[in-house]
């Protein structure tokens, strides 16, 4: 989907090219966000710590002039390695929740010290005009007030929600500190085509289109869907904002509509176009009254910023690459 001019009525005029830093730039949402920005004339480093040959969805980006990959860990980010990015996204995280049930540690070590090493790189290095944040509406969890806009406190409920929660924190105590120039944009669940492979609508579609069932945890608690194209949209809209525009606020990017993980299920089902069973389980710990009924009007009155895809029509999209996916794996082998 090609992004829309940034310059809108009710949006912020854009800035001169940026000089982007995107960390985790060879993952799902970090290799959309550096493909749109080169596609709009900006230059970008991506960092990763996914080899350069391991890095599949950056396969065309790599051969870019304006695009240089910088095979490194967060922590040991340095004051040179920011130098001279006008921008630096900070997508790069342990990123799936069922991990951070297993790995807490671990999920606290990427995402809270790797957020440190990221913001200290920053502060050190000096001339960055604004620094995002990809939130989690994990960070909530069970919502105190309907609709959950960005005044809401972070609730976190989950060891995963906990570390996003801490990261932003840190944003947050950085830029009163040290004025770093944070901007936080926080999602419920994203999906589309190069989706990760952990999260559960994939897992559903898959089994919808290989003949299994859909296991669902819990069902009651809801989720706010959003196709990945729209949130790229809002990322490139803050940074081609001017930095007073956006520095020090934190929007809600998302469809403003919440379903149920039941209807959701449904949609799957319908989607893949399967009549299997849908399988209910136990609530993952923590969840049980979980809510993602987000507020998107400060994104709309501020960024100009309007999701295009529903989320049913997201799930049909992502459904139609999962489709691909299934109709390419190989075959498995006949007993001899």
């Amino acid at each position: 989907m090609q992004l829309q001019d940034n310059q809108h009525q009710d949006g912020p005029v854009e800035s001169p090219p940026a000089t982007a830093l995107v960390t985790g730039a060879a993952g799902f949402g970090g290799s959309r966000l550096v493909r749109e920005l080169l596609n709009r004339g900006h230059r970008v480093t991506g960092l990763d710590v996914v080899p350069p040959l391991h890095a599949g969805l950056l396969r065309w980006e790599l051969e870019h002039p304006d695009f240089r990959y910088l095979w490194q860990s967060l922590q040991d980010l340095q004051p040179g390695d920011v130098a001279g990015h006008s921008v630096v996204a900070h997508l790069a995280a342990q990123a799936d929740t069922p991990m951070a049930f297993a790995s807490p540690r671990y999920t606290a070590m990427q995402n809270i010290d790797g957020t440190l090493a990221l913001l200290e790189a920053v502060r050190r290095a000096g001339g960055v005009g604004k620094v995002l944040f990809a939130g989690s509406g994990n960070e909530i969890g069970r919502p105190s007030q309907l609709p959950i806009d960005e005044s809401h406190p972070l609730t976190p409920h989950n060891p995963y929600g906990f570390s996003k929660a801490a990261a932003e924190l840190a944003m947050w105590a950085w830029h009163r500190a040290y004025g770093v120039p944070a901007v936080v944009l926080s999602t419920g669940v994203v999906i589309g085509p190069q989706m990760r492979r952990e999260v559960f609508i994939f897992k559903w579609l898959w089994n919808a289109l290989h003949g299994l069932p859909l296991v669902v945890e819990g069902g009651r608690q809801t989720r706010d869907l959003s196709f990945i194209d729209d949130v790229i949209a809002a990322w490139v809209r803050v940074i081609e904002a001017p930095d007073e525009l956006v520095v020090g606020e934190k929007f809600f990017v998302g469809s403003g509509a919440e379903h149920t993980v039941a209807e959701l299920a449904g949609w799957c089902l319908e989607a893949a176009g399967a009549d299997v069973p849908i399988e209910y389980v136990g609530y993952r710990p923590g969840e049980d009254g979980q809510r993602e009924a987000f507020s998107t009007d400060k994104a709309r009155r501020i960024l100009g910023h309007a999701p295009q895809v529903s989320p049913q029509a997201a799930v049909r999209l992502t459904a139609d690459w999962v489709r691909t996916l299934v109709q390419s794996a190989p075959e498995k082998p006949q007993p001899a």
